[in-house]
């Protein structure tokens, strides 16, 4: 299966929040998540679907990943209005969201367009001057072999876009998040596949080619817990 390179299709824009929270709102916070606060996001125009997911390794707990069509649409009036309306429960959970990383990226590559039951993420920073390198590495070599491996749905990268995560910085309520610059994503669909994607996204590979894990030390593993497409 090849990789699409970044084009109309592959400049979808992606938002990574990855938290966890206090032990004794965890049940509510999660019925509120799945039950109102996917819905709103993906209810505004432009948002393709929203999965939630919790860590079987590392830490935070909780992965929500949001993808859009482009940048413009984490830009835009509705969403910005969206974010600017936060009604009292909202405003209660995300005021409790700790050791809280972000990404707000524009897909750079995807290969296969399945859907896993499990998630392995890695944020990464590039070597500005090999940057192109790593880019290539991945089109050419990486995710062709990835997508080709028994239990591999898809696999992703995307590549920090500032002008979003400005444009959103004007609405957040919490201060002291903390923000990757890429992120990659493999999505398996057994265990056989979490082990083969862990592998592929080992540090002395990355290394190799200018690119090493940031804010985490390894590939983080995730199970699907909801998922949301829009209509």
């Amino acid at each position: 299966m090849a990789t699409n390179p970044a084009g109309a299709d592959a400049r979808q824009a992606l938002l990574m929040i990855w938290t966890d929270i206090p032990a004794d709102v965890e049940h509510d916070f999660n019925d509120w998540y799945n039950r109102e606060h996917i819905r709103e996001r993906v209810e505004v125009p432009g948002f393709i679907r929203a999965r939630r997911f919790a860590a079987l390794s590392g830490s935070p707990k909780y992965l929500a990943l949001y993808e859009a069509r482009n940048a413009d649409v984490m830009r835009s009036e509705p969403y910005m209005r969206f974010k600017r309306t936060r009604d009292e429960r909202t405003l209660r959970f995300t005021r409790l969201f700790r050791d809280t990383i972000k990404a707000t990226c524009d897909v750079a590559l995807r290969a296969g367009n399945g859907e896993g039951a499990f998630l392995v993420a890695l944020p990464v920073a590039v070597d500005s001057a090999r940057g192109a390198a790593f880019a290539d590495w991945l089109r050419d070599d990486l995710f062709p072999r990835i997508a080709q491996a028994p239990n591999i749905a898809a696999a992703t990268y995307a590549e920090h876009n500032g002008g979003t995560r400005e444009a959103a910085a004007a609405h957040d309520v919490r201060s002291g998040d903390r923000h990757v610059d890429n992120v990659l994503l493999i999505e398996a669909t057994s265990e056989h596949g979490v082990s083969t994607a862990i592998a592929a996204l080992n540090g002395a590979n990355l290394a190799s080619h200018g690119a090493i894990p940031q804010i985490v030390s390894e590939p983080c593993v995730f199970r699907v817990l909801y998922s949301l497409h829009a209509k």
